[in-house]
């Protein structure tokens, strides 16, 4: 993934917790955790997937 994908995901993030912490609103807050569970589950299916080519591209046998 771009990085530039995250940085726009983050500043988001970013934004919505300046506004949590200026209004109080915990719909914000909501909004910024939603943010980091959804780039923690793209983060892990990166990681599955880098595991999976690299099991794939080895010359042994692995157990999936």
């Amino acid at each position: 993934m771009r990085t530039t994908y995250f940085n726009a995901w983050l500043d988001e993030y970013n934004d919505y917790m300046r506004l949590f912490e200026m209004f109080g609103d915990e719909e914000y807050y909501k909004e910024a955790n939603e943010i980091i569970e959804s780039l923690n589950a793209m983060v892990s299916r990166k990681e599955s997937y880098r595991m999976l080519l690299c099991k794939i591209e080895s010359n042994n046998m692995h157990k999936l």
